[in-house]
């Protein structure tokens, strides 16, 4: 069976997004499937994508495309054919109606799914008539315009099934939207069964994740989590995602003082190795059409505490056994709700044990199941002859837009001009096209399909484990190599060895004090040539806490991450002394500094802090603090000395801890953590001086208001900045 999705922009992030993925995979271990996307903005999908699931993107947006779609005349004009309510209509065009008639009235697909009204609307009138017909809802159905419900009234009559998330959305389209004759059923989403082992519940983490918009109520959230830490201040909040909210969530956290313990992380994808750090999930949203995010937790054996929104909360969790339901918009209920979890770990660990039993019927096997049920009916009731499994070979993705008519021809990978060259060279890249004889690895070595890729995990004293996932790939020489990037020069490798699951692993070199400071990008070597590492998941959770533990000198830190542009990467810090930042206070007297001068007791001495100018040599300044007599230490540090100091608009002072009467300082930064890049994760309010310049001396000298603001740098070390706005 064919089956073919017609998307929006696959490329991008969102639930609709994610959820089609995780249904077309599972659809392709049985059945011929493709990823239809109107527009491609990147070079590759945001999520990985099976190979065995084909990409067909129609239009081009990316900055400098192969092809012309941008110059096309049609491109500039307005679409004909989606209802102006459409949320995105402004994003579509002629030239997309073109495209995506041109492909409904030449694909040969036995099934055709429309994954938003606009998309479902075209598929009702262009695609084939033999075709099963389906269209998805991956909104709640009142928050489809009444302009686009009119056109869904009037061509939905050609529909073989509307698909909701949600029971309750079902009902919904049923009384809303009454269509003569169009069953409408629930399906819900699928979420695959993660690549970790479930979360154990005992870490002193809230995880939250989506996007930051105002209808999630992330403002609730940390309005609720301020309560929680007023009997809990151990315990962190951290929220992952990214959104036109960010900027108010960053001042509300300043607001409310909570900056040391709520943390918005950005976004991240996957996520499972995020969730698994955590010990309760929480959503606060006023709506959720479905809610990805509460089952992707579920998922990894984590309890949730959510609202109890329309539509899919009350559908996914059952109150007291898997997660807690509160009322809507109720931070008090929330917060008390957090707080039985946190007061319970039996308890959490017992619900987290039901949320990873009762999310098993979300898996995209059981979900595309249903899937086919409902095709072999629609096609039992239309007098069509049942359609068995026709997994087709994977086909390798390309660089250039595939338009309807490329789409059909016959392995394109042979052919010539443009689309041939880009074809073969992605299948190359793939693994799945010969080799020269020049780029071939020597036996017995045999090169794996596709690219490799490295995943981590790390254990409690912090030793880390790398290991690579890469099809069919065979070389008992074949080792990791860690590359510097200050002197590509520098190489430290360790063997490959197979795992307990039987694939190549090895353990990060790092107590040889080989890897020294700085960044490492991380390889394969086999057959002589370096074959650079993908980022796979990188479960860091044993690190949990290790800031508070017991550690040796010299401290050496080494944290597996992803780059920018999704390679492996480790940032290795190696300290023969070393002051690991803990809280960071912004007080109205100042600016206070707690943390540790790790295995360097004080006794009965005084630690010292040297705030030091990197403007001006030589200029510092010492503050005596604190301390219990372990290697613990608090400092409050006045800010008018260097802010009166200042030569620039705009200065950095850097921190320094040491112990009076003992030589030598330690740099204060953030190492013992599961974050390798803090800067711009972790933030801080500013001091605000104000400039107290008489009114009659104002006339002749303006008035300069200063801030003065704790940062943490790209190496994770605590700097302060001193500016002058304007």
């Amino acid at each position: 069976m064919k089956i073919a999705f017609l998307v929006h922009h696959i490329y991008g992030i969102g639930g609709t997004v994610r959820t089609v993925i995780n249904l077309a995979e599972a659809l392709a271990a049985r059945h011929e499937v493709e990823i239809v996307s109107v527009y491609r903005r990147r070079d590759e999908p945001l999520f990985s994508i099976d190979p065995a699931v084909r990409l067909t993107p129609l239009i081009d947006q990316r900055p400098d495309p192969d092809g012309a779609d941008r110059s096309d005349p049609l491109y500039g004009e307005r679409s004909r054919l989606v209802p102006p309510s459409e949320e995105f209509f402004l994003q579509y065009s002629a030239l997309s109606d073109r495209r995506i008639v041109e492909y409904l009235r030449g694909t040969r697909a036995d099934v055709v799914i429309g994954t938003r009204p606009s998309l479902a609307l075209l598929v009702a009138e262009y695609a084939p008539e033999k075709a099963v017909r389906l269209a998805q809802e991956h909104m709640t159905h009142t928050a489809v315009p009444a302009g686009t419900r009119t056109a869904m009234a009037r061509l939905y009559k050609r529909i073989d099934a509307a698909v909701t998330v949600t029971e309750a959305d079902a009902g919904t389209f049923r009384t809303t939207t009454p269509v003569p004759g169009l069953r409408v059923l629930c399906i819900p989403n699928g979420v695959p069964e993660p690549a970790v082992a479930p979360a154990d519940c005992t870490a002193r983490t809230v995880v939250a994740a989506g996007r930051l918009i105002d209808w999630k109520r992330y403002d609730l959230l940390v309005h609720a989590f301020a309560k929680v830490l007023a009997q809990a201040p151990d315990w962190r909040l951290r929220i992952y995602g990214s959104g036109t909210e960010r900027g108010a969530l960053v001042r509300l956290v300043h607001e409310l003082g909570v900056q040391n313990s709520v943390t918005l992380m950005g976004s991240v994808s996957p996520m499972d190795a995020e969730w698994v750090k955590g010990s309760i999930a929480a959503v606060a949203s006023d709506m959720e059409p479905f809610g990805m995010t509460l089952v992707e937790a579920m998922r990894c054996g984590v309890p949730v505490v959510s609202t109890a929104c329309p539509d899919g909360p009350p559908e996914i969790l059952s109150h007291d056994e898997d997660g807690l339901l509160v009322p809507v918009g109720d931070s008090d209920a929330f917060a008390a709700a957090l707080l039985e979890l946190i007061g319970d770990e039996d308890r959490r660990r017992r619900m987290g044990r039901a949320a990873l039993e009762n999310s098993r019927r979300f898996d995209p096997d059981v979900v595309a199941r249903r899937y086919e049920q409902l095709i072999a009916e629609i096609r039992s009731e239309r007098g069509l002859p049942p359609l068995g499994p026709s997994r087709a070979p994977a086909v390798p993705r390309t660089g250039a837009v595939v338009t309807a008519a490329a789409a059909a021809a016959p392995d394109a990978s042979r052919g010539r001009g443009l689309l041939g060259r880009v074809a073969r060279a992605a299948a190359t890249r793939a693994g799945l096209a010969p080799q020269r004889p020049d780029t071939a690895a020597a036996d017995p070595a045999v090169l794996g399909r596709g690219e490799p890729v490295g995943g981590c995990t790390a254990d409690p004293a912090g030793a880390v484990t790398v290991t690579v996932d890469w099809p069919g790939f065979r070389d008992d020489q074949a080792r990791l190599v860690c590359r510097s990037r200050a002197d590509r020069r520098a190489k430290v490798r360790a063997a490959l060895r197979p795992g307990p699951d039987g694939r190549p692993a090895a353990l990060l070199p790092a107590g040889s004090g080989k890897l020294t400071e700085g960044r490492w990008d991380l390889f394969v070597e086999t057959g002589g040539k370096l074959r650079r590492l993908r980022a796979g998941l990188c479960d860091l959770r044993a690190l949990e806490g290790i800031a508070g533990r017991t550690v040796q000198l010299p401290v050496r830190s080494h944290l597996p991450y992803a780059t920018l542009d999704g390679f492996l990467a480790v940032r290795s810090w190696v300290r023969d002394r070393h002051a690991e930042a803990g809280d960071i206070h912004v007080l109205d007297e100042g600016i206070s500094f707690e943390g540790r001068l790790v295995a360097e007791p004080f006794g009965g001495r005084t630690p010292v802090l040297t705030v030091r100018s990197r403007e001006v040599p030589g200029l510092e300044y010492r503050y005596e603090g604190t301390s219990s007599g372990g290697d613990d230490f608090r400092f409050l540090m006045p800010v008018e000395e260097i802010a009166d100091a200042r030569v620039r608009r705009h200065e950095d002072w850097d921190l320094w801890v040491g112990c009076e009467g003992v030589p030598g300082e330690a740099r204060l930064a953030r190492i013992l953590t599961d974050l390798a890049d803090l800067k711009g994760v972790q933030v801080y309010p500013a001091v605000r001086l104000r400039d107290e310049t008489s009114d009659e001396l104002a006339r002749d000298i303006p008035r300069t208001d200063v801030r003065v603001r704790p940062y943490c740098a790209q190496t994770n070390e605590i700097s302060v900045n001193v500016v002058e706005p304007g």
